[in-house]
């Protein structure tokens, strides 16, 4: 019998590609056929894990692969990628539990620091001036996204600084934990054009006013005192380590 073209990988699995499917391995019949003699024959071979991946249109093959014991790993706009244990002990790593965000703190000449309010938070937190961001878009560097967001938000041009911090919780969208970064930022404009669909208004704001307002929260503040007094963690290249700058990001002290 004729099993299912794939390829090894490192750690004991073997991963199936949509374009397997091909041919007669297109008729749904002589699929169940060859996925059964396909598990078995990677089974004796001491295979540990099988990926299979399938696009969109190749839907009609997942109850053949859910009755064979396939379990759904993760997805994306176009694909789901399935998993089967062929040994008890083996391991398959988690799907991404992480969403990742990142803010903007823009301080200028004036001593002054770019805040917005947001409209989703004005009905019940109407004094939550907080500092211009959102989410990392996939295979988009901080620098870029940071940037990019700050301009979305306020139509404020800036140039990165340095990396200021993080912070980590568990209650982020979809059931999973959520990092978010802040960064600092100069400006290369100043005049504000606000994102009506996101943003209810922004404006500079004095520092020293920004750190005496009662109604500001503390994390915020923190943020704003913590880059006051420290410089951040720069953007290094490290040669022979990065093959190329639009594959890595290195963030580390180099005062």
């Amino acid at each position: 019998m004729t099993i299912l073209k794939a390829t090894p990988n490192r750690y004991g699995g073997i991963y199936v590609a949509p374009d397997a499917l091909a041919g007669k391995l297109g008729d749904l019949n002589v699929f169940k056929q060859v996925l059964k003699a396909s598990l078995l024959q990677w089974k004796e071979d001491g295979l540990k894990v099988v990926w299979f991946k399938l696009n969109n249109d190749q839907a009609s093959y997942l109850p053949a692969l859910y009755t064979c014991g396939f379990e759904n790993h993760h997805c994306d706009n176009n694909s789901i990628m399935l998993t089967i244990k062929l040994q008890q002990d083996a391991l398959v790593p988690d799907y991404a539990n992480h969403t990742i965000g990142i803010g903007g703190l823009v301080i200028n000449q004036n001593s002054e620091v770019l805040t917005v309010r947001e409209q989703g938070h004005i009905k019940s937190h109407p004094h939550n001036w907080k500092f211009p961001g959102g989410m990392i878009d996939p295979y988009e560097h901080i620098e870029d996204a940071v940037k990019r967001e700050v301009f979305e938000e306020t139509g404020v041009e800036t140039e990165f600084v340095s990396f200021i911090g993080f912070r980590h919780h568990h209650a982020g969208q979809f059931q999973t934990s959520n990092i978010y970064g802040i960064c600092r930022l100069n400006p290369l404009s100043h005049e504000i054009k606000i994102q009506e669909s996101e943003i209810y208004d922004a404006k500079w704001c004095a520092i020293d006013e920004y750190l005496n307002d009662e109604k500001i929260g503390q994390y915020n503040k923190f943020i704003l005192r913590s880059a006051l007094k420290f410089p951040g963690l720069k953007s290094i290249n490290l040669p022979g380590y990065m093959n190329t700058q639009d594959d890595y990001e290195v963030f580390m002290s180099v005062d």
